[in-house]
């Protein structure tokens, strides 16, 4: 018999009674329709469980499921002219499967696994590669070349090369073998806990100017490149005009805006027009440039080129 059943509900917040043998940060699934939860709070007594889905419905007894795995992203091509919420399910794919209004638990892969991205090989049987060194390339648009690094705490010899081609997602392209003589596979994409930074390898001093293209901000309100920066103000005071001026004109290579804790109508409006913007430097859409989150209020349901993040909060 499942113990690890729903005790108490306090809006996102579950309880369950007694020892569990779950892990501090694990990725769970609750009630019969899997809505995705986290493992927030351990002690003797209860278990708690952080659910980032409306828990309306849930009742005492439904069940929890454990994955043994801690909440994760999926990295790699597919990501940008893309829309995901706040834990990387696209959007637009759960529209085909739901219509406009997001279904509660609704599963759906990531990124697109079954997509065939050209991939030009960089490396050849014998090459000794360590961590974030680039094994291959891929045109994910029209303007922007997505580059396979090999992963975090992971070096050691290639072992095998697969030919130029088209592959998945989670097809292997390449193997490396470490020093203790243990063999990776190498593939187009990696999965990242949400919890853990990206290691650095070195801390750069944010001593060049990001380059907005508004003369006001440039003159008055320069922005370091690596730097932070807010833009405070009250509804309709121009906050969202400025993002996209920002987006537009900014010398940033890709651009990455996360709309959190925004009212679905006004991050509508943001999608909209956004995918209406037309990139000054390629003449293409800024789309093929950009990656919008849209974690939203009351929503149900790269890392060697310079990337500016605009973050629209309320």
């Amino acid at each position: 018999m499942n113990n690890n059943v729903i005790f108490g509900i306090n809006g996102p917040v579950i309880t369950i009674k007694g020892p569990t043998e779950f892990k501090m940060m694990e990725m769970v699934h609750v009630g019969e329709e899997n809505l995705v939860g986290e493992i927030i709070g351990i002690t003797d007594d209860y278990t708690t469980v952080q659910v980032y889905e409306e828990t309306t419905g849930l009742k005492p007894g439904d069940p929890i499921t454990g994955t043994g795995n801690p909440m994760n992203v999926l990295l790699g091509p597919g990501i940008l002219d893309n829309m995901f919420d706040g834990i990387e399910r696209p959007l637009k794919a759960i529209e085909k499967q739901s219509g406009a209004f997001i279904n509660r638990g609704s599963k759906v892969d990531n990124l697109d696994s079954d997509k065939l991205w050209d991939v030009t090989m960089k490396v050849k049987v014998g090459d000794k590669l360590s961590a974030g060194e680039i094994y291959a390339t891929i045109p994910e648009t029209r303007i922007i070349e997505h580059r396979l690094m090999v992963p975090p705490a992971l070096s050691g010899e290639i072992t095998e090369v697969m030919p130029d081609g088209k592959y998945k997602l989670f097809d292997t392209v390449a193997r490396i073998k470490d020093e203790y003589g243990k063999t990776h596979d190498l593939t187009l994409c990696q999965k990242w806990p949400i919890r853990y930074s990206r290691p650095i390898e070195e801390r750069l001093s944010t001593n060049v100017p990001l380059i907005t293209g508004q003369r006001t901000m440039d003159t008055m309100f320069p922005i370091a490149k690596g730097g932070t920066a807010a833009i405070p103000g009250g509804f309709g005071t121009g906050k969202t005009m400025n993002q996209h001026q920002l987006a537009k004109w900014s010398d940033a290579d890709i651009i990455v805006y996360v709309g959190c804790g925004e009212r679905g109508n006004e991050m509508s409006q943001v999608l909209e027009e956004f995918s209406g913007l037309v990139d000054p430097k390629s003449g293409r859409p800024m789309t093929d440039r950009t990656v919008l989150i849209a974690n939203l209020r009351y929503i149900r349901e790269l890392h060697s080129r310079s990337i500016t993040a605009i973050w629209a909060t309320t």
